[in-house]
């Protein structure tokens, strides 16, 4: 970012550069609370944003700032948040800068404009940015000490067309082996597990001691080497043909020329966007032809209606992890768990003559301390990105030809060292950041029979179909082949994950646990039932919302207030028109179903809690109503129990939250593994997240439902909270509710006509801390005198 011109500039600049994120939004709400901000408040506010990855209120506010001002000053940032939120504006905009040769931008600049116009502009466009970005830069250097190493990385697409075609080889197969490196050079692999994944793939090919290689001389050399190395037992022979190798960028593959009809394996983690711009560069290249295998994939944005397209018509893939399978059955993708390559990278890596003596490598290792005396080896480093392809494979090479002469034992939580190291015959404890990582999905814990299963199992599938490619057999016959070779193991994956098995019942029934706390409804005409679940930092701010609630109301209210420490509350006077009731949480023996109050069961118990209403608002402690509630609670439900809004938060992924949930389980790895097929198998990945402070309940038709019995079945099994199980049971199979029932001020671009404000973050509007529209909070929710709950 350019050097800030305001105080305020420079202490928000400071603020985020030490991660105060809170402290920050606090000081540009303060300034923003003033009568005509100027633009550098503005500016501030949308850095913010920005930051938090807020971009709709990132772009309010530098469009309120203007551009002119957002670029001399922010130009980073506000070229981001245009291509974020308006991919066309930043065509377009960029257009403009190119024309106006009077504009100074800056190589710095024109660089993150180029990163964007990779992922969305056509060749033209690209390259003409990318000529400004190396002009700007001379003579400038001292602005971007950064700038000659990113500049030299580009180099490689400086000219490069999207799709284009190579000429043919003749009558050879054009064959691919895949690579990592992409214009973003921070988004470029450093882990060499990379090229070992590579490295047990191209094991697959040189099987076949009867192919001539032909093309990069580097790459058909070490092609040549590794197939002297095959074990003897693995080795074929008999099946002659020329093959012309090619290298393919996994996450950058359409700015490269390949022949038409070009074969590939295509496999691993497709984790990476491109240049980082939250666009991925997938489906591959038009000219190529892959057979899925190994595969991970759990990025919304890359699972495109384009891409799931490609995924079926180049199917059945073949999964490194059972998440993935089941993700992709749910969006009717044929797709079977083949484990990951790296099981069989012993394919090259002849018997030993004799075994080392015991000694113990580490790996990343993570988990524990490092004994003394030992090192704590890295297999991700920044030296990956600056050696060439085939370097990278000799170092893959050389690593694991390391760990097994000099080794015994390895301890690592790089899942591409315990699969290879492993295949090689060491003893290897897997130590993972968490177990319940969705990666590990089958992967963990593997017993002999099991590893031996996924090896094998990955030999004698790929075997007849390579033979197929390297025969010359046309598209349409290989397909076909790998359809008919797969059909089995995808018709076991599909049993799997279509499999009902109950989870072990509650020893009680939810109303029967419920019943101590429930509490009667006496009739009332033309009521709004309102339900607070206040937690217990808010128990003293409950009084002023039910008087705020009061003072709004236009019909009869029924405030429910349910939850533990209620007795805590002090209640003001309310209109004759209101009755204020206490739910408390204490006679609920959650111990007896295996539920800890921490998951705030209160919300999967409020059907059985309020036995004798059918349809209620629930309404933040955290918040002032403006509107009436009553038409809220008249909102049309269509055929679903939840309205609730999408959710206010940067993450909008219901899936990402439930897979945070189970990561919760690394203690439970097999528990957290069943979660995420239960959730696949009950959800098309993804739908949107919901917030779940204001929303308005079908009651009734939850009861009907069995959503009490469901979510704290859940709840025990995988020890999610109430918020998650109702995340779960939903999905989103919900009413979309109007924002203005929900506005977060602080996430969301300023709202003349809010009728709920819901201050969702962690700065509340009575705290010590400026936060945007407390004075709302104030004028609403001021002190009453206290009556008598009734």
């Amino acid at each position: 970012m350019a050097e800030p011109a305001t105080p305020l500039l420079r202490e928000v600049q400071q603020l985020l550069g030490a991660g105060e994120l809170l402290a920050t939004q606090s000081a540009v709400d303060r300034a923003l609370a003033t009568a005509s901000p100027a633009a550098e408040v503005h500016l501030a506010a949308g850095l913010v944003a920005q930051r938090r990855r807020l971009f709709p209120l990132a772009k309010h506010h530098f469009d309120a700032a203007g551009d002119d001002v957002a670029l001399a000053l922010a130009p980073g940032p506000f070229v981001e948040t245009v291509f974020r939120t308006d991919p066309e504006r930043g065509l377009a905009l960029t257009r403009q800068w190119l024309d106006d040769t009077s504009r100074s931008l800056g190589a710095r600049t024109w660089h993150t404009i180029l990163r964007y116009v990779f992922a969305h502009g056509d060749t033209g466009l690209r390259h003409a940015v990318h000529e400004r970005l190396v002009a700007s830069y001379r003579g400038n250097e001292a602005h971007w000490p950064e700038g000659a190493a990113e500049i030299e990385w580009l180099e490689r697409w400086r000219r490069a067309d999207r799709h284009a075609t190579a000429p043919a080889p003749g009558t050879r197969v054009p064959f691919a082996v895949m690579d990592y490196v992409q214009p973003g050079k921070a988004k470029t692999s450093q882990n060499i597990g990379d090229q070992v994944q590579t490295l047990a793939s191209l094991g697959h090919v040189v099987r076949r001691q009867d192919l001539r290689f032909h093309g990069d001389p580097d790459i058909v050399g070490f092609a040549e080497e590794m197939q002297t190395r095959v074990r003897p037992e693995l080795r074929l022979s008999g099946e002659a043909a020329d093959v012309e190798l090619y290298r393919v960028d996994r996450d950058a593959s359409t700015f490269q020329e390949f022949p038409e009809g070009t074969w590939m394996l295509e496999f691993g983690w497709h984790a990476h966007d491109l240049a980082g711009t939250g666009v991925w560069d997938f489906p591959l290249h038009q000219n190529l032809r892959p057979i899925f295998v190994s595969f991970h994939c759990n990025k919304r944005g890359l699972l495109t209606p384009e891409s799931l397209e490609y995924l079926r018509a180049h199917g059945p893939v073949g999964c490194r992890d059972w998440t993935t399978v089941d993700l992709l059955l749910s969006l009717d993708v044929p797709a079977f768990f083949s484990g990951c390559l790296t099981t069989t990278v012993s394919t090259v890596f002849p018997e030993l003559a004799a075994r080392p003596e015991p000694a113990t490598v580490y790996v990343d290792a993570v988990r524990n301390p490092v004994p003394a005396g030992h090192d704590n080896v890295k297999q991700s480093y920044r030296g990956v990105k600056a050696r060439t392809f085939v370097g990278n494979m000799r170092a893959a090479v050389d690593l694991l030809e390391w760990y097994r002469t000099a080794h015994t034992h390895v301890v690592t939580k790089r899942l591409h060292c315990y699969l290879p190291a492993t295949s090689l015959g060491l003893d290897v404890d897997f130590e993972p950041a968490n177990y319940a990582d969705v990666r590990f999905n089958g992967l963990y814990p593997l017993d002999h029979d099991g590893f031996e299963a996924i090896r094998s199992g990955m030999i004698a599938r790929l075997e007849p179909v390579l033979g197929a490619i390297f025969a010359g057999r046309d598209a349409e016959d290989v397909y076909a082949l790998w359809r008919e070779t797969v059909a089995g193991e995808v018709e076991v994956a599909r049993a799997r994950h279509t499999a009902s098995t109950p989870l072990p019942a509650l020893p009680r029934d939810p109303a029967a646990l419920a019943a101590p706390a429930a509490v009667r409804a006496e009739p009332m005409t033309d009521v709004v039932d309102v339900v607070l679940l206040p937690r217990r930092e808010e128990l003293a701010h409950v009084g002023e919302v039910v008087r705020a609630l009061d003072a709004a109301a236009g019909h009869p209210l029924r405030v429910w207030i349910v939850g533990a420490g209620l007795q805590k509350i002090q209640l003001p006077e309310v209109s004759a028109g209101t009755r204020v009731l206490r739910v408390p949480s204490r006679p609920l023996d959650l111990d007896v179903v295996g539920i800890t109050r921490g998951q705030r069961p209160h919300l999967a118990l409020l059907p059985d809690l309020l036995p004798d209403v059918g349809r209620a608002v629930v309404v933040p402690v955290d918040s002032v109503v403006v509107g009436d509630l009553a038409d809220l609670a008249a909102v049309d439900l269509g055929d679903h129990a939840v309205a609730a809004r999408h959710t206010s938060a940067a993450d909008p992924s219901g899936f990402g939250l439930l897979y945070r949930a189970a990561r919760r389980l690394d203690d439970a790895p097999v528990k957290a593994y069943d979660f995420y097929r239960r959730i696949h198998a009950r959800h098309e990945f993804d739908f949107n997240a919901f917030d779940t402070g204001v929303m308005v309940l079908d009651l009734a038709r939850l009861r009907a439902e069995g959503f009490s019995a469901t979510a704290l079945t859940a709840m025990r099994e995988f020890r999610i909270d109430s918020r998650e199980a109702l995340h779960l049971h939903v999905g989103p199979h919900r009413t979309e509710l109007d924002p203005a029932w929900d506005h977060v001020p602080t996430r969301d671009v300023p709202m003349a006509d809010a009728r709920l404000v819901h201050w969702a973050d962690a700065t509340k509007p009575w705290g010590d801390d400026y936060v945007a529209q407390q004075e709302l909070w104030h004028d609403r929710a001021e002190e009453a005198p206290v009556a008598a709950a009734s």
